[in-house]
């Protein structure tokens, strides 16, 4: 079965880990060479953001993956992507050394996490289906 609905989400997403993955070489090029402790710590925190978004979002989508080519509703899908999608663009923007920034970065993690939980379960189920049916 095609997985139409998990590519779009998947090309969002790897042109958010773009934008990422520039954004910690731009600050890892400031902080060479320099003893400000603030480039130093906008490094850091770009490279943490971007090892996140590569740590949870690719099981995410091969959940995802897995569960419409199991015949999930595409609806299913389209709230787990955007879901994904808000989640992680949360975090990013909660990086910034703005009042607020830490909650907003906290809520996109956990938002995260409770995907990560929603599609392992939905996993699962896709999984025990066919054995239900077959037993009935």
């Amino acid at each position: 079965m095609p997985v139409y609905v998990s590519l779009l989400y998947i090309g969002i997403a790897g042109l958010l880990l773009l934008v990422l993955s520039f954004n910690m070489t731009k600050c890892w090029v400031r902080s060479i060479g320099t003893d400000n402790k603030k480039d130093q710590v906008v490094f850091k925190r770009a490279e943490g953001l971007l090892h996140s978004f590569t740590d949870y979002v690719p099981i995410i989508f091969l959940l995802m993956i897995s569960i419409e080519a199991n015949g999930a509703p595409p609806y299913i899908i389209h709230v787990m992507g955007i879901t994904l999608i808000i989640a992680r663009l949360m975090h990013a923007f909660g990086s910034n050394f703005m009042t607020g920034a830490d909650a907003i970065r906290f809520l996109g993690a956990q938002i995260t996490y409770l995907l990560l939980t929603f599609s392992s379960f939905c996993a699962l189920f896709y999984y025990m289906l066919p054995k239900i049916v077959q037993a009935n």
